[in-house]
């Protein structure tokens, strides 16, 4: 009995192991299915949806034969000790009995031990494999993304929604200091914001804070690796996944991302959307948005009144900070590839192996090609602030990070003001930002690039 309580333990134990080690196969059969559905689901021409369908359902019939294959022969292996032990002491098939007590717990024993042994883990830390599944899942669908979001606000429509109100945009070139005011304003009972708990359901929290509301306040520092505390209740920059879902990622090309507008049917989703994130709470919305002047136009265009903030840094350093951020994730990416999809999902394309300029017209393009020199990214900077030199200026605030270091209690409470609140910040200390430019660049890039800077410190003033 001892004998035969082994030879199940050590066959489940192998059906088990080769499962686990042919696991992403069943992943890839979860996505191909989801897929599915958001193919029927998209509104698109009905010849292209046809093909589109077509296409996704033989990718799910072969991912389904795959795990067929894979099902089959994990059943093979894990029958070789059974056979085994048949053979040698000529016990036919008829004898064996799985139901058994002693069988059941060696079957449980043998199966739990397979799944548990650690076999081809993934090297993403704080996420494991099944978060890095179901975050596939929900981002990569945008038919059903978009679907879970207007289920969302279906169950607003109780609530008299005020979609009249303002909101505040933080925006900027990365590097520019916006992750620290968003976090600030945050901290004040006037704003609502998305924060990391929301992930991945972005489109949908309300419903997702049903299952997923984690009390774990604990801070890490975030990979940025600036100094910035960061935690599942923290606010970031995930609005830009709403655009992509809603443009289907129209905007972006291999090489860039464009300037580009808003329908009116877009504009009414995306203010719906805010409600759905205020969740019935009389506050303003925030969001954190370094790509928003790819549409800022079009969206001032439809609403006067919202207040966005444009943050900006000496041009060298901030070029500085960017080229160091580029060379610190492109390697972390080369090591981690859900990095990279991470910031994909989010549209963070600001530096890294995915990196891609804006495209504010057809020559704002970087003439360099070399993204390891400072002169890619001065030319970045370049680009883009000369665009926002150009753009519509009503509740525009433009703020330079050395002021929000030493002031920051003044350059908040300014933007309280634009938003007819009153100043609640007091006792925030200034903050010594002790980067060295690296000045090795080329003079007329610089010159170009302060003659830009001196122009934004007058607006900012």
């Amino acid at each position: 009995m001892i004998i035969y309580f082994l030879v199940l333990t050590v066959s489940f134990f192998l059906l088990a192991l080769f499962i686990k080690y042919f696991r992403n196969h069943f992943h890839r059969l979860a996505e191909n299915s989801l897929r599915l559905v958001d193919s029927l689901l998209l509104k698109i021409d009905e010849e292209e949806k046809v093909k589109l369908v077509q296409k996704q359902n033989n990718l799910l019939i072969l991912a389904l034969l795959k795990v067929a294959i894979i099902a089959i022969a994990a059943v093979l292996i894990g029958s070789i000790p059974i056979y085994m032990y048949m053979l040698y002491l000529d016990i036919p098939y008829a004898d064996i009995n799985f139901t058994s007590l002693e069988a059941i717990i060696a079957i449980s024993i043998g199966s739990t031990m397979g799944l548990i042994t650690p076999i081809n883990k993934s090297k993403t830390e704080g996420y494991s494999e099944l978060s890095q599944l179901l975050h596939r899942l929900v981002l990569n669908n945008y038919a059903v993304a978009y679907r879970l979001f207007k289920m969302e606000l279906k169950q607003l429509k109780k609530y008299n929604l005020n979609k009249d109100k303002k909101f505040l945009i933080v925006s900027g070139l990365a590097r520019a200091g916006t992750t620290s005011v968003m976090n600030k304003l945050s901290e004040s009972a006037y704003y609502t914001s998305l924060n990391y708990a929301n992930m991945p359901f972005i489109t949908s929290p309300n419903s997702w804070k049903k299952f997923y509301s984690p009390n774990d306040n604990k801070k890490k520092e975030r990979s940025h690796k600036d100094g910035i505390q960061i935690g599942l209740s923290s606010n970031e920059a995930l609005e830009e996944y709403f655009f992509k879902m809603i443009l289907n990622d129209s905007f972006i090309s291999d090489k860039s991302l464009n300037k580009h507008k808003i329908s009116p049917t877009q504009y009414e989703d995306y203010i719906n959307y805010q409600q759905v994130i205020l969740n019935g709470d009389n506050k303003y919305y925030l969001a954190k948005n370094n790509n928003f002047a790819l549409r800022y136009q079009s969206i001032r265009k439809y609403n006067k009144d919202f207040v966005i903030v444009f943050m900006f840094r000496d041009p060298v350093s901030h070029a500085a900070s960017l080229l160091e951020k580029h060379k610190e994730f492109s390697l972390l990416q080369t090591k981690d590839d859900f990095v990279l999809e991470y910031m994909n999902w989010l549209g963070h394309h600001e530096f890294g192996m995915n990196q891609k300029p804006f495209q504010f017209t057809d020559d704002s393009a970087p003439d360099s090609k070399d993204k390891n020199s400072i002169d890619y990214w001065l030319q970045i900077w370049i680009n883009y602030y000369t665009y926002l030199l150009e753009v519509d200026r009503q509740n525009t605030l433009f703020v330079n990070y050395s002021d929000y270091c030493d002031y920051p209690n003044e350059v908040l409470n300014k933007v309280q003001h634009l938003l007819g609140l009153e100043p609640c910040f007091m006792d925030l200390p200034s903050f010594k930002n002790q980067r060295t430019s690296i000045e090795n660049c080329s003079e007329v890039l610089k010159n170009k690039a302060y003659f830009v800077f001196n122009q934004l410190k007058e607006l900012s003033s």
